[in-house]
């Protein structure tokens, strides 16, 4: 690598997360990394955070006032920032890895790169448990708007961007609370930007009870498939499976158990499939026909065959039957 790595700042969003906001820094500056720029925007914390922000001192610039919610304060970082890459990392992320490093590397590899992908893992509130967080392909001879599409999973503190891209897509969306990430890389992938792929795990996102995303999962899908519906005027099976999956859990299996739990959930999908699809006539047809669920889930895409859809069914109806 050359004596001078590209230049990449790293916008922290916070608010209320000091027990953590320690480890998402230090994960950045213990990576020495000569040319990195960190932006804590803070919502105006009521904990520890503003103090424990203050023992940087210069290494990390900071602002603690009110915002409009994550997004925007990631927008007003951006903003801020004065390198020519940038990432956002969640105040209770981290990177790991040196993952800033990795960057540079495929930036000088790759001088044409727009947008950098890498691995990343889940954690527990404690930072244990690691498992693997999934990731689409990138690569030569891969469409990244069908992966977008089909799937657009991405370990959002392990992608990093020029700014001259964030630019030219509009940035953010700041009306966005849940999905701005799969947002701006799907808006990333349809303006025809260069995507270069890392086979490194390069962070860790954190998954507990009372993240937002946990917690308001069915309010994160549907802002999904709105963003979806937006954007390619259509909703992939991967989403329709993942909210039709989640409403039969919620309102069937709870109530009823999970015996014919296959036709069940296939039934689900193919309502929620019409319902997100109707404005698509012949692809709402073509899927309500053709498409069948992942037995166990749609990262997995273990899909479903017609013949144990048919099994399933006959199943289904002679159980019903024996029981009048």
């Amino acid at each position: 690598m050359t004596n001078s790595p590209i230049g990449i700042s790293v916008v922290i969003p916070s608010f209320n997360q000091g027990r953590f906001i320690d480890d998402a820094i230090r994960s950045l500056l213990d990576q020495l990394y000569p040319n990195l720029e960190v932006l804590v925007l803070d919502g105006g914390s009521t904990d520890d955070t503003v103090e424990r922000l203050k023992r940087y001192g210069d290494r990390v610039h900071w602002v603690s006032e009110p915002d409009e919610g994550q997004s925007d304060a990631i927008a007003k970082g951006f903003s801020r920032a004065t390198n020519p890459w940038m990432t956002w990392l969640n105040s209770d992320d981290v990177q790991c890895n040196n993952a800033l490093w990795a960057v540079a590397e495929a930036v000088e590899k790759d001088p044409a790169a727009e947008v950098i992908t890498g691995r990343g893992h889940y954690m527990d509130e404690d930072g244990n448990g690691p498992r693997p967080y999934p990731t689409i392909s990138v690569g030569l001879g891969i469409d990244v708007r069908k992966e977008m599409f089909e799937k657009g999973y991405v370990a959002q503190p392990s992608v990093f961007f020029r700014r001259t891209a964030y630019e030219a897509v509009g940035g953010i969306d700041r009306k966005l609370q849940f999905c701005m990430d799969y947002d701006l890389w799907a808006r990333f992938a349809l303006h025809g930007c260069r995507f270069v792929g890392i086979d490194r795990d390069m962070s860790g996102n954190r998954w507990y009870e009372t993240t937002k995303s946990v917690g308001r999962f069915l309010d994160l899908a549907s802002e999904v498939t709105a963003t979806q519906v937006n954007l390619f005027g259509r909703v992939s099976p991967y989403f329709v499976q993942t909210v039709s999956d989640n409403l039969y859990q919620r309102f069937h299996s709870v109530r009823f158990g999970d015996a014919n739990q296959m036709f069940y959930r296939l039934l689900y999908f193919k309502t929620v499939w019409v319902w997100f699809n109707a404005r698509q006539p012949w692809y709402c047809l073509k899927g309500l026909l053709f498409e069948t669920i992942a037995k166990s889930s749609p990262v997995v895409n273990d899909k479903l065959t017609w013949a144990e859809c048919w099994r399933g069914m006959v199943g289904a109806v002679v159980r019903r039957l024996r029981r009048v």
